[in-house]
């Protein structure tokens, strides 16, 4: 399915050539240079630096005719190890019947609902702790039917990995007392012979006096297992214009999706637990202070219950000019320990497991 794709774009795209070519003075070329410098430090490795240069290209297409195509691919080239390489972020064909969107080809597909971890989405991981990650981007097909302005299904068809993989998704969304509510159901054919995966997911979206709720629940058939997730968000505005974001959220999922839902920096304990319940529990936060309209700092928290790990996430970004912006991320990821000593109880982090410094800068032209 994945070159299919890329030939049916490709014969759209001749296929339609005269148009694309009366707007051929239109299509411009734009995108985002990246560069960065990480050093990490690992208790098995110890200190090790890591350079890194990245590279988005996007052709902009003007539309015709209830035609889109988008073309952006993702370059990067890691100095250290001098690996390089690349992908297709979209190269899709789109058109608008009167009652159906199709969508043909490389393309993001994400049922995101502006939570921290998403462990229904259509791929898991595609977004994680307001990271983005490759996952995101499908070989596939999309149908979308707006039945109303707040109503909607859509069929995604697509090729998550070998050309014998399949997964379908079917998805229905409405609003419902001033709620988003969405409801899905995903069905995965990874390797012949082998049972099909399914999925389940519904979520809710929306605000209850000044704050922001929402949440989801699943179930896996692999795993024979549900998962909820309920979240709320607040935002304080100060007079000279700074803001205050605040967002936490509770998790109990399966420990197996642990890895995907995270972007694998956080894993479940090796050992099987007692009780014979595959849950685990999850516990995520993000303050972001808008110290001006060019600079921001964060920090990001996530505490697995299950297995005493905690992970920090700092960040801060300032816009330095137009097209210039510099961003520092930190991580430090340890253990906490409960010891009862009397009636009093300390927490004692431990030595850190991971930890890492990225200082990067990034062009948009």
């Amino acid at each position: 399915m994945k070159r299919l794709s890329y030939y049916i774009v490709i014969l759209i795209f001749f296929a339609h050539s005269h148009s694309i070519i009366g707007i051929a003075s239109e299509i411009t070329l734009g995108g985002e240079l990246k560069s960065s410098f990480t050093a990490f430090y690992t208790e098995e490795a110890g200190f090790s630096l890591l350079p890194e240069t990245s590279l988005d290209l996007e052709l902009f297409v003007p539309s015709w005719k209830d035609n889109e195509i988008k073309c952006a691919a993702h370059l990067f080239a890691g100095v250290t190890e001098g690996q390089t390489g690349y992908f297709w972020k979209k190269l899709y064909w789109k058109h608008k019947f009167k009652k159906l969107h199709l969508t043909i080809g490389r393309q993001p597909i994400s049922w995101s609902f502006g939570s921290l971890l998403n462990p229904v989405d259509y791929e898991l991981g595609a977004l994680a702790l307001e990271q983005e990650f490759s996952v995101k981007y499908q070989n596939a097909l999309e149908a979308y039917c707006p039945l109303n302005w707040n109503t909607s299904i859509s069929l995604v068809v697509s090729n998550p990995g070998d050309a014998r993989d399949w997964k379908i998704g079917l998805r229905g969304r409405a609003l419902i007392n001033d709620f988003d509510i969405t409801a899905h159901y995903i069905l995965e054919h990874i390797s012949p012979g082998a049972a099909d995966d399914y999925r389940f997911g519904i979520t809710a979206k929306g605000d209850v006096g000044s704050f922001g709720v929402y949440g989801s629940i699943g179930y896996y058939s692999t795993e024979k297992a549900n998962s909820f997730l309920a979240g709320l968000d607040h935002s304080f505005f100060f007079p000279a214009g700074n803001q205050l974001y605040l967002q936490a959220e509770y998790l109990n999922i399966p420990r197996t999706i642990l890895p995907n839902i995270t972007g694998s920096v956080i894993f479940a304990p090796e050992e099987e637990p007692e009780n014979n319940n595959n849950n685990i529990t999850l516990l995520a936060g993000n303050a972001t202070y808008r110290v001006d309209e060019f600079s921001s700092i964060g920090i990001s928290v996530l505490y697995s219950y299950s297995s005493g790990q905690i992970l920090f996430l700092p960040s801060y970004s300032n816009k330095l000019s137009t097209n210039c912006a510099a961003q520092i991320q930190g991580g430090i990821m340890t253990e906490l320990l409960d010891k009862y000593e009397g009636s009093s109880l300390k927490v004692i982090f431990e030595k850190p497991d991971y930890l890492f410094l990225k200082i990067g800068l990034s062009y948009t032209f």
